[in-house]
């Protein structure tokens, strides 16, 4: 039954992905006779991010003031779940990690659909980046960052890493923020276990164990008041002192301590 259901979704989600895809690359080729490319964009990517929740289930709460074009954003980040939520709720591009390129199909597609990468492992490419994110946000859409840099199991919100926060603290530029958690049905797996994705499974096998799930629920906590700073450093620390404030925690230290090893976020 479970694997039926998995499949039923994932047959659901590569078709309306595909179909709103298609209409995303042709609203490029009619910005050519002067289609506003990036406004139609943000809609279908909106939607597309609907879509994807209903199909896997994904009740949403939602609490606070979502922002409106032009924003930048900061979340913590749990999964690439996060995403989906997101794109559900903000007409908005992403500054993802550049190994996303490499996944199967998808990668093509957030690549070719104006999702902004960063080789973490590069110093210099923090330099293109901001100036990336300086021209891409506008009336039509804003940017996300997460600046934990890495997913985590959802016991407490990482440090915020500073490089990416040049570019508001600079430019005297208001952040917003947003909280994410998620949580599971009763008798489903815990949510740091099967929604969180922190350890070393597969997309595909992560992914598919997800569809496998009749639902669960994600919880966004929007900041009301953006914050401003012009020091990176002391602006990293109050949007993470922001993002604290409003986190439910997806799992206490002491239940995930008594099932696995201390957890080591990935260093970048």
């Amino acid at each position: 039954m479970k694997f039926l259901r998995a499949t039923i979704k994932l047959i659901s989600f590569l078709l309306v992905t595909l179909f709103l895809y298609s209409l995303i690359m042709a609203s490029l080729i009619g910005a050519i006779i002067g289609v506003n490319y990036e406004k139609i964009r943000g809609y279908l990517l909106r939607f597309w991010g609907r879509c994807i929740c209903k199909i896997i289930g994904i009740k949403l709460e939602v609490k606070g003031k979502i922002p409106n074009p032009p924003f930048l954003l900061v979340s913590n980040h749990l999964s690439y779940i996060d995403v989906f939520v997101l794109f559900s709720q903000l007409r908005c591009l992403f500054v993802a990690k550049s190994d996303v390129k490499t996944w199967p199909l998808m990668g093509f597609i957030i690549r070719t659909c104006g999702i902004l990468f960063i080789d973490r492992n590069r110093k210099r490419d923090i330099t293109r980046v901001n100036k990336l994110i300086s021209k891409n946000i506008n009336e039509n859409q804003g940017i996300i960052l997460f600046p934990e840099g890495t997913t985590s199991p959802g016991m407490e919100v990482l440090p915020f890493r500073t490089p990416l926060l040049e570019y508001p603290a600079t430019e005297d530029l208001s952040v917003s923020y947003v909280a994410i958690s998620y949580e599971s049905k009763k008798k489903e797996q815990p949510a740091y276990e099967s929604i969180c994705w922190w350890d070393d499974a597969s997309f595909f096998s992560h992914f598919m164990n997800v569809l496998k799930m009749k639902g669960f629920k994600a919880k966004l906590h929007f900041g009301e008041t953006p914050v401003k700073e012009n020091d990176r450093k002391l602006l990293a620390e109050k949007l993470h002192s922001a993002v604290k404030n409003n986190f439910k925690p997806v799992v206490t230290k002491e239940a995930f301590n008594a099932k696995h090893d201390v957890f080591k976020p990935l260093s970048f």
